[in-house]
């Protein structure tokens, strides 16, 4: 007697999932709704010279010239020097600078870029391919419960342009010239140059700060995104050969991508990151019969994943995914 039962049992079973038939698709689509926010930090460039501490006996570097000290340096009470250049005439030396003395003023100059924050709503159609496979667990005319899995790959680019603010910072050194005239510009002094001008190892220093001109700042997001859903299916047969398939579940998702800046002809910079995302979906279909074991299907899937982000250079990209949708279609197997 409990044989029969469990025989019985196993008929039921069999008569339930044997007929269950399993079907491969495959689709083209397109996705869209994606957002990122970008956000730069103050970024403060590196100075193209090193004007040195503000004390005498010392190198100082300049963008228009240089003051180093000579073999003299080492003598009690010499304070100038003969290892020295300037660029500009017009601008940097003053023949009645110091009472008439004359003085040589070099520059050295910073600019900083101004912390901003945007974000770009990405409305344009993406690329995007699927391929599943989908099984029913039940066998009836009207309705049938199943099981779906799917492969897919999307390619999600950004760009977003904005102009920041920047900030110059100046150091400008004087020098004293004791009364001699110095060469003409451009001049190159060497370590011991006797028989031109010597000028003064002690620079007068003035620091400024004033607002720059902007700079148009790039930032592109790169991204390819290799989804794996899975969940339960539910399938109605509308009328023949046309029927509305719904799917949904989790999905996992690993994320490559590549994150580039530019601000201007200041800065820029890329880096390459990669991260797995967890989230879920819910799609809907319809399927359209026309062979005995083939077919095509249209429909739409809403996707949701954690966000991204990425950083480079104190640059950052977030991607959100928070209402991303996909149309797509495609050709089915059974």
């Amino acid at each position: 007697m409990k044989n029969n039962k469990i025989i019985s049992t196993l008929l039921i079973v069999t008569g339930i999932t044997g007929a269950a038939h399993g079907e491969l698709g495959v689709s083209a689509g397109a996705s869209f709704n994606y957002k990122a926010k970008f956000h730069s930090a103050a970024a403060r460039q590196l100075r193209a010279s090193n004007p040195g501490a503000n004390a005498a006996d010392t190198d100082h570097y300049y963008d228009d010239g240089y003051n180093r000290t000579d073999s003299s340096s080492t003598l009690p009470g010499v304070l100038d020097t003969t290892y020295w250049g300037y660029q500009n005439a017009s601008s940097q030396y003053n023949p009645l600078g110091d009472s008439g003395n004359g003085t040589i003023t070099m520059n050295s100059s910073q600019t900083t870029i101004d912390a901003g924050a945007s974000s770009e709503m990405e409305e344009n159609l993406q690329p995007a391919l699927e391929v599943y496979w989908q099984t029913d667990l039940t066998e009836n005319k009207r309705w049938n419960f199943g099981v779906r899995a799917a492969l897919r790959w999307q390619n999600i680019r950004i760009d977003n342009c904005v102009r920041y603010g920047t900030t110059i910072d100046t150091i400008a050194d004087t020098y004293l010239l004791n009364g001699s005239v110095p060469p003409g510009a451009p001049f190159n002094g060497v370590l011991d140059g006797w028989g031109y001008a010597t000028l003064s190892d002690t620079p007068n220093r003035l620091e400024t700060s004033v607002a720059g001109p902007s700079v148009q700042a790039m930032r592109k997001l790169n991204a390819h995104l290799f989804g794996f859903d899975v969940g339960p299916t539910a399938s109605l047969n509308i009328i023949k050969d046309l029927s509305v398939v719904a799917s949904a579940g989790g999905t996992v998702a690993w994320m490559q991508s590549d994150f580039s800046y530019s601000d201007g002809n200041l800065a820029s910079g890329s880096s390459t990151d990669g991260k797995c995302l967890f989230g879920a979906h819910i799609g809907t279909d319809v399927q359209y019969q026309l062979g005995k074991r083939w077919g095509i299907f249209a429909g739409a899937a809403y996707t949701q994943l954690q966000d991204f982000d990425q950083k480079a250079d104190g640059r950052s990209a977030e991607l959100q995914f928070g209402n991303s949708y996909t149309l797509r279609a495609g050709i089915f197997f059974q």
